[in-house]
């Protein structure tokens, strides 16, 4: 039983459009924007970008016009904390996430089963209401999937010896499911930095071990810092998770950088973001 009320909007009006017409057309203009998929099969997991939608969203709406062709019943979003370090993964003790555009219903059943498997799934309730990387992708589930009901994990440590754990923990609340009912979404950025050009080279790695599904080449150039992504942790979890319950292709859907929306001097601050999709 839930012990917290509805999550709240913490970020409407600073991530994205407060008014929910706004947000409903800005969200549906991206998705719309975006090419239909070209696999014939569902995605298993996606990696999807989570800064301001003026600037990610349109990144970010290749991945969620994939999930509108063929919504599944629970989606699971994986998503790194920025304020706090810590072990296992926070899950909101609430009924539900809300946005401008309704309460997203969290799925009790599925965060019970996983919190079973002793892997530290409490709630963390200060770093969940300080946390934008999560909140982010539900407008765009919203309208995506409006039935499908949301598995929110909120990922502390970004090491290999927390995220293991984690990705044993959602493969077993899986395991009874079809490929067709679920996706897992891993919230990340790539590059943050001052340079375009290190920008490009660092997000063509990162895009290369994502196309390859490559785990260990995720971890090792994120530590020689040659491949450079916020939700190391959540990426590397989903992409785990998504090869154990049978993909075997990696896809970039998209590419960008926060340059391509606003002009940029040669000292201004760059940030990337990938769309890609993990299929059988």
């Amino acid at each position: 039983m839930s012990t917290l009320p509805v999550r709240p909007a913490a970020f409407a009006g600073r991530f994205y459009p407060a008014s929910p017409k706004e947000l409903r057309g800005e969200v549906e203009r991206f998705i719309r924007s975006a090419p239909p998929p070209t696999d014939s099969g569902p995605p298993l997991g996606f990696v999807s970008p989570h800064a301001g939608y003026a600037f990610s969203g349109p990144c970010a709406g290749h991945v969620y016009r994939w999930l509108s062709e063929k919504p599944p019943e629970i989606v699971f979003v994986l998503a790194p904390s920025h304020h706090g370090s810590f072990s296992g993964a926070s899950i909101w003790d609430g009924p539900a996430y809300a946005t401008p555009l309704g309460e997203c219903p969290i799925d009790l059943e599925t965060v019970a089963t996983l919190r079973k498997q002793g892997c530290g799934f409490e709630c963390r309730r200060w770093e969940e209401q300080q946390e934008h990387s999560l909140e982010v992708q539900v407008p765009f589930l919203q309208v995506a999937c409006p039935e499908a009901r949301l598995v929110p994990l909120l990922i502390g440590q970004q090491i290999r010896p927390n995220i293991q754990p984690l990705a044993d923990a959602i493969e077993a609340a899986l395991k009874e499911r079809t490929a067709d009912t679920f996706a897992l979404i891993a919230s990340s950025d790539a590059y943050h930095g001052y340079s375009i050009e290190e920008c490009r080279a660092n997000d063509e790695r990162l895009a290369a071990d994502l196309s390859a599904m490559d785990v260990e080449a995720l971890y090792e150039d994120s530590m020689s810092r040659r491949a450079m992504a916020c939700g190391l942790g959540p990426i590397a979890a989903a992409m785990d998770v998504s090869k154990r319950l049978g993909a075997r292709r990696g896809a970039i859907l998209k590419q960008a950088t926060s340059a391509d929306a606003t002009p940029r001097g040669p000292q201004d601050y760059v940030v990337g973001y990938i769309a890609a999709a993990f299929s059988p």
